[in-house]
């Protein structure tokens, strides 16, 4: 006698939760019904066919949805992420936040609440400079105070032959004040899920006890500079943000966004310093800019602006330069897209991408017995294997 193979149960989905996830997600029926699984979604929408467990699960993970939220009842009122966006297109109308920027913000989010949480069940103090500056603060000295925190001279990155050099010195000393950093180009390691740097640069989560900073190492080196500085003027202000820097030909019309953007420019190339050197790059150099750009270790176009901004170069200079910055940006990214190099080690990259002082702090909770290893898995998005192989590797390097 054969033997009955069962055939896979249908669940009773809502048609409204597929709109939902789809909408949510930016995906298309024409994207996700190339997929085996997912050649019925026409009618799943219409309600004339159910999908089974497997099916929906596909459509799940294709639309970067919670498995459980596919079966409730009506679409859940899921809130956004509360820091302000300030990115605007063209049109200067807001634009809504794409599901990867509100998913690394969460990440992030949690993050920053189970490391307060920790940071005061030891007996930390509050951060002193979170928060101490003011938008009507005097931009160069609310940049001297950074430095002066973070221990660093004015000329301290015309001290290294590399801007990655210089990136990984201001990384160290960020996080040697205690403030966590984290840089990554995909949510969860997922190479589908690469982070846009045309929606944004970074973003900053102001905590007086864990402030977080994030960059998107999507984007071109000197534009993460700018970032970092820009996220760090953030801090010093106590607003948090996520970060853009759309359009440096004028003026953000926000209070907060120009003032961050002016600490920015002055802690990274200080006025008194481009003025001294002006002379000397236009000597070495047919583009001052590009002589500017390899000794402050910043973009061109940031040291196109604070050129303008001191008077070095006239408006007219700067928009010729401008424009043709913006038609070669344009191909660096598209080349940026198809080229593939080795990548950093496992080491390197979980350090940059989880940040290396919250590594840190999850392993000593760790050791201290305060949480479980499955938290400590959870927290840092590792499996047991890469967690441990981290923690020995951060072990011999503090020794």
């Amino acid at each position: 006698m054969a033997q009955r193979v069962s055939q896979p149960y249908p669940l009773d989905v809502n048609e409204s939760l597929f709109r939902w996830a789809l909408e949510r997600s930016n995906k298309t029926v024409a994207d996700l019904s190339k997929q085996r699984d997912l050649r019925n979604l026409d009618e799943w929408l219409d309600g004339t066919k159910k999908p089974t467990r497997r099916q929906l699960e596909a459509f799940a993970r294709s639309t970067y949805t919670p498995f459980g939220y596919l079966l409730l009842s009506e679409p859940p009122n899921v809130q956004p992420s509360s820091i302000p966006h300030f990115r605007t297109m063209k049109n200067d109308k807001p634009t809504k936040r794409s599901l990867d920027l509100e998913d690394m913000i969460k990440i992030i989010e949690r993050r920053q609440d189970w490391a307060r949480d920790y940071l005061i069940e030891v007996g930390a103090e509050p951060l002193e400079f979170v928060g101490c500056s003011s938008i009507e603060d005097n931009p160069v000295e609310v940049a001297n105070m950074i430095r002066t925190t973070l221990d660093l001279e004015q000329n301290w990155a015309a001290r290294h032959k590399r801007w990655d050099n210089a990136q990984r010195h201001l990384r160290t000393k960020i996080e040697d004040v205690q403030i966590f950093l984290s840089m990554d180009s995909m949510v969860k390691n997922s190479h589908k899920r690469r982070l846009n740097p045309e929606e944004f640069r970074g973003f900053v989560l102001v905590d007086d006890y864990a402030p977080f900073v994030f960059v998107n190492s999507a984007d071109v080196g000197g534009a993460q500079m700018f970032t970092l500085a820009h996220e760090l003027a953030h801090v010093w202000l106590g607003e948090s943000a996520s970060f853009d820097l759309h359009n440096l030909t004028s003026a953000p019309e926000n209070k907060l966004e120009l003032a961050c953007n002016r600490i920015a420019a002055e802690f990274l190339v200080p006025t008194e310093e481009i003025v001294r050197y002006w002379n000397e790059f236009a000597k070495l150099s047919d583009e001052p800019f590009e002589a500017a750009s390899r000794h402050f270790k910043v973009s061109r176009i940031v040291a196109a602006r604070r050129a303008l901004d001191t008077g070095l170069v006239t408006s007219e200079e700067f928009m010729e330069f401008y424009n043709q910055y913006i038609r070669e940006a344009h191909k660096i990214r598209e080349q940026m897209k198809e080229k593939r190099e080795p990548g950093p080690t496992f080491y390197n990259r979980a350090l940059m991408s989880i940040g290396k002082r919250f590594v840190q702090a999850v392993i000593a909770a760790v050791g201290e017995h305060r949480i479980l290893y499955s938290e400590a898995y959870s927290l840092t998005g590792l499996k047991s294997e890469s967690f441990g192989t981290l923690t020995k590797k951060i072990e011999q390097d503090m020794h």
